[in-house]
């Protein structure tokens, strides 16, 4: 009996032993991780994000653009600074609103359609994320995003964008999926400009993500 009682014993730790190395062993399909934290990031009601791009000029590294912003339903708004000059600029629907730098008031653009497209990733930065076929996606292990366990996938694709595609070329993603719930939580997109092949670097955190917020338009 004790015999039989010690080889059941053995047997369940053998189970239990393997369970937990095929857990920690475990990867899931790359390509299915960054449609559904694609997917899962775009059908958010709200979320908060800063954007910050590198770019090469005149054989310099030159931070372009430092913003945060947040973003419920179709409005958005962000602070930051934009090629040295400090903005902030809120898009309420159709409309968008950008304050004066020097006399602080703020100003409607006549032509929405065409500001918003000017600055489309900072108003909008899962425009950065819309893709036309993902590629090869491969999963290149795991880290922490302010604190929380992540998966990271890097691809090449086809964007999706047409202010992009007009000025950059090789497109290079580096996407952060958060493993409790599949979330994507940051990516790093990496391109090079058309007319000069200058390396340009953009990085996307998002966070408060579903959150309730409140963005209104601004007294004119």
């Amino acid at each position: 009996m004790k015999k039989r009682g010690l080889g059941l014993l053995i047997g369940i730790s053998i189970v239990l032993l393997g369970g937990l190395v095929g857990r920690l062993f475990w990867q899931p399909d790359p390509t299915n991780l960054v449609t559904h934290g694609i997917e899962r990031l775009n059908s958010a009601t709200s979320f908060r994000y800063s954007l910050t791009q590198h770019q090469w000029v005149e054989g310099k590294d030159r931070v372009l653009t430092k913003i945060q912003g947040e973003k419920e339903g179709e409005n958005s708004r962000v602070l930051g600074q934009m090629t040295g000059s400090e903005v902030e600029m809120i898009k309420i629907g159709d409309s968008t609103y950008s304050k004066d730098p020097f006399s602080k008031r703020w100003i409607r653009f006549a032509n929405a359609p065409a500001a918003q497209e000017v600055f489309l990733a900072e108003l909008n930065p899962l425009s950065s994320l819309q893709m036309k076929e993902l590629g090869e996606v491969m999963l290149s292990g795991q880290e922490k995003v302010n604190g929380d366990r992540v998966w990271v996938c890097q691809l090449k694709p086809s964007v999706q964008n047409q202010m992009m595609e007009v000025f950059w070329t090789d497109f290079q993603y580096t996407l952060y999926i958060r493993k409790s719930d599949k979330m994507l939580v940051k990516a790093t997109i990496e391109a090079k400009n058309k007319a000069k092949s200058d390396p340009m670097t953009m990085t996307l955190e998002f966070k408060d993500i579903g959150k309730k917020m409140t963005i209104q338009t601004p007294d004119i």
